[in-house]
């Protein structure tokens, strides 16, 4: 199996990956709403004699207990959806170095020994500058998230 076929395998993997983390936070979020509303309807519904005071603070309780656990878990998904998001752009960007040095490549190859036009040099600086400006972004990023696990351990 080829490097790219690897990575695109991988990008395939972390966009399926973003699209279940998006759901999950699109739950939360959904909970957490309807928490903060049923912890806005409860006092009314004692003061107008619906829900027995000792009920509704016990179910005021529970909800807010609810409603903490859904606002953490939210947060760690958030936490999660930032480094699948980060990764994905690292390996977005080693696909584009590896599409640019290959462009770069065949336009060389195309040039050979002729002399070049100033519309070809500048199309090989170009690719030079962005396989430059990308290999390090990937790096930084790859390199980043690297220390970030290697902390944790």
């Amino acid at each position: 199996m080829s490097s790219t076929s690897q990575l695109q395998q991988a990008m395939a993997a972390l966009r399926l990956s973003l699209a279940e983390i998006r759901h999950k936070e699109e739950q939360l979020d959904a909970s957490i709403t309807q928490f903060r509303t049923q912890l806005r309807r409860l006092p009314r519904q004692t003061i107008y004699g619906s829900a027995p005071l000792e009920m509704a603070l016990s179910a005021m309780g529970e909800i807010e207990e609810r409603l903490q656990d859904a606002e953490d878990n939210r947060r760690h998904v958030l936490t999660i959806k930032q480094a699948a998001e980060d990764e994905l752009a690292a390996l977005e960007s080693v696909q584009q170095v590896d599409e640019a040095r290959k462009a770069l490549a065949r336009l060389k190859q195309q040039t050979g020994r002729q002399p070049m036009s100033g519309e070809t040099e500048a199309e090989i600086r170009r690719l030079e500058q962005f396989i430059a400006i990308h290999s390090k972004r990937a790096e930084q990023t790859i390199t980043a998230a690297f220390e970030e696990r290697r902390a944790q351990s």
